[in-house]
């Protein structure tokens, strides 16, 4: 059977649920069109903070499902540093970017929207099979997922083409 853990809150297109790890219990929940809700791990929760708001620069190529913004991980160190990662895809050119963002000094429930640092961009050649996923392994690297490009059947083969990042999981050293 199915149950609804929190029946006050909705979501528009949830893509993963999150705990930064800070001892804080709080929940992340991304929305594929470029929003982080944040909300206590409470069933009887009412209501959310928006952490990130990302729409203006996140695009889902006019409704396909695999775009968007698909991925976060949180710094092993956020408590302290609070570092945070986002996976989302842009266009001119269709790429997936690899952001770094700050949570607010002065909100723990706010990011700090102009502290976004890009640490990497991959072109996408199709707007399906962009992967998204990301987290920190216990090596303390950070584990980044690139879909095959896309197209039916990866037409470009980047699935068995070591020269590209696109059908990988590539591990960065981000500190």
């Amino acid at each position: 059977s199915v149950v609804n853990v929190f029946p006050n809150l909705s979501f528009n297109d949830p893509v993963g649920i999150y705990n930064a790890g800070d001892g804080s219990h709080r929940l992340f929940v991304v929305e594929q069109p470029g929003k982080i809700k944040v909300f206590d791990n409470d069933p009887l929760a009412t209501n959310f903070d928006i952490f990130l708001d990302i729409t203006s620069i996140v695009d889902q190529g006019g409704g396909y499902t695999e775009e968007g913004l698909l991925g976060l991980a949180f710094h092993p160190n956020f408590s302290e540093n609070g570092y945070f990662y986002v996976n989302y895809t842009d266009y001119g050119p269709r790429r997936n970017v690899i952001a770094r963002y700050i949570v607010s000094s002065e909100n723990p429930n706010e990011a700090d929207y102009q502290s976004a640092f890009i640490i990497m961009e991959v072109n996408q050649p199709y707007s399906n099979h962009n992967g998204g996923q990301m987290g920190f392994g216990p090596d303390g690297y950070l584990y980044i997922s690139f879909g095959d490009g896309g197209g039916g059947g990866d037409p470009l083969d980047n699935g068995q083409d070591l020269l590209t990042l696109l059908g990988s999981i590539i591990r960065i050293d981000i500190d």
